[in-house]
């Protein structure tokens, strides 16, 4: 079965949230950055994997989680004023929130 859009976008914010975990690890040690990546981005494959079932479900939980990044990356954007990762996360977090903002709006029809 092909992969709907959202799927595409969820796996693609999955890799872009892990790889900044890994990013903040390598060059600064932060075992806090791999950490809150790596589970991050393993909370948003389990979206990616709910998605064609419980459209409603998985676009809550990505809404939640990608609000929860907006905040912490874009409070971290603010104060650095690093590009990446924080301003590429906290961007694609602020995109990503509309679009499971939708996807809940569209399920419940």
């Amino acid at each position: 079965m092909a992969m709907s859009m959202s799927q595409k976008l969820t796996l693609a914010y999955a890799a872009i949230v892990g790889v900044g975990g890994v990013i903040g690890y390598a060059k600064g040690g932060s075992q806090k950055s791999l950490a809150a990546g790596g589970l991050s981005a393993l909370l948003l494959y389990y979206v990616y994997t709910e998605l064609p079932s419980k459209p409603a479900f998985a676009s809550s939980l990505g809404l939640g989680l990608s609000a929860a990044l907006l905040g912490v990356m874009g409070s971290r954007f603010k104060k650095s004023g690093k590009i990446f990762p924080a301003g590429v996360v906290s961007l694609v977090s602020l995109i990503m929130s509309g679009g499971y903002l939708h996807g809940i709006l569209r399920s419940l029809h």
